[in-house]
């Protein structure tokens, strides 16, 4: 009896268990395990592995209204993921007329009648009310929106309200930082690059481990920033000596844990890609480029690049585009060509961007080609003498930036 006692309380452990992660994973969602999680020790050790296995990239987007959260509502009740980092572009109807709201805004008990102008904000608040206390939410209110779908179909909004989503969840092989730099901030990197390159890191959130392969930035002022952001770029080609793709532009105002809502003062934000598994590509459509079939031979040799660095792994991807707004139905006479021309080629990405005033970006296809970007449309996108100066600032173009990395 005592034997049998014994072997009792050693199997317990096991099976409670895997009674708890049979009860945990069969949650709906990620809400729910979250909650689950605070019940116990155990539960919330069982979550964070269930969590841990889980993937999966998730995006949606309205084109009508952002002030109709139904979308979100609806991914949300459906999502299994945790999310760490949530990517938000908006339209920027009505921008000019709203004033900052508090940083400690309540839906509940806010007057309605002055919340009623800040509509873009109001979504902020929402997500920020339902996703995660660690998920950082990143974007910027742009003239317009390049959007996918939870189906993956993309649309461009150029004219009136939209938004768009990506939900990226935390995964092993990929490292994500995040940083902004208000006008004191630049000037600190400004010196920092040229005399204190061990203070860099520092300023933009990235460890010296970490093996950089992707720089996305999002400016508001191309007259005041353009040299700062230069000289970023030049810095994570030249001082970290990589071959890192480099895209994005310049919105109407920035979405960042470190800017109040509704401010006006320029500065940079940038998201950087991370991780030696971790595979990125990106490619500038130059303004002559106006054809469809034009775009679609960047875009063609876009993905041959990218798909000739996988080995065999399972890989997922996420892309960014960001258009002139010059561009788009002024330039093609219809709506959302490039997008379009975008997901013929890559049909599981989700695809998310805006329209700027100005973009920012290289073509970076491998590391066997020296990335350049080109001043007129050339089918091969050859490479430049290696004395030719790089261009990272762009009119009436549109980058797009391929980010992809293995999941197990």
């Amino acid at each position: 009896m005592a034997n049998e006692s014994e072997g009792n309380k050693r199997i317990s452990p096991l099976l409670e268990y895997g009674i708890t992660k049979a009860v945990l994973h069969c949650l709906p969602n990620i809400l729910e395990l979250n909650k689950a999680a605070t019940v116990c020790k155990s539960w919330n050790e069982t979550a964070k592995i269930i969590k841990k296995n889980r993937n999966q990239i998730y995006s949606t987007s309205n084109i009508d209204s952002y002030e109709d959260y139904s979308c979100v509502q609806e991914l949300l009740s459906c999502m299994r993921s945790q999310p760490c980092v949530c990517l938000v572009f908006l339209t920027h109807a009505g921008l000019a007329e709203i004033p900052p709201p508090l940083p400690e805004l309540k839906l509940d008990c806010h007057n309605g009648a002055h919340f009623g102008r800040c509509t873009e904000y109001r979504l902020l608040h929402y997500l920020r009310r339902s996703m995660p206390s660690d998920c950082i939410i990143v974007g910027g209110i742009a003239n317009g929106v390049v959007t996918s779908t939870p189906s993956l179909l993309t649309n461009e909004v150029e004219e009136g309200d939209g938004y768009g989503l990506l939900f990226i969840p935390e995964i092993q092989n990929l490292s994500i930082r995040n940083f902004h730099l208000d006008r004191q901030k630049m000037k600190n990197v400004g010196k920092a690059i040229t005399s204190q390159t061990e203070e860099v890191g520092r300023l933009l959130n990235i460890k010296d481990d970490d093996q950089v392969q992707c720089l996305v930035l999002l400016g508001t002022d191309a007259y005041k920033e353009s040299k700062c952001i230069e000289a970023l770029c030049r810095y994570f080609q030249d001082k970290r000596n990589q071959n890192i793709a480099i895209g994005g532009g310049f919105v109407e105002a920035a979405i960042h844990p470190d800017v109040v809502d509704g401010d006006r003062e320029y500065g940079i934000t940038g998201l950087v890609f991370c991780g030696p598994r971790v595979k990125a590509n990106s490619v500038i459509v130059p303004p002559d480029a106006t054809s469809d079939s034009d775009i679609e031979r960047i875009l063609v040799q876009l993905k041959e690049k990218h798909l000739s660095s996988f080995s065999g792994e399972k890989m997922k991807s996420i892309g960014f585009m960001v258009a002139c707004v010059a561009r788009g139905t002024h330039l093609h006479g219809r709506s959302g060509v490039e997008s379009a021309i975008f997901r013929k080629h890559f049909p599981t990405t989700p695809l998310l961007g805006f329209f700027g005033n100005g973009e920012i970006g290289i073509n970076c296809l491998g590391p066997a080609s020296l990335t350049t970007a080109p001043q007129s449309f050339q089918s091969n996108l050859p490479s430049a003498p290696k004395k030719s100066r790089i261009t990272y600032l762009h009119s009436y173009a549109t980058t797009f930036t391929l980010i992809s990395f293995p999941v197990e």
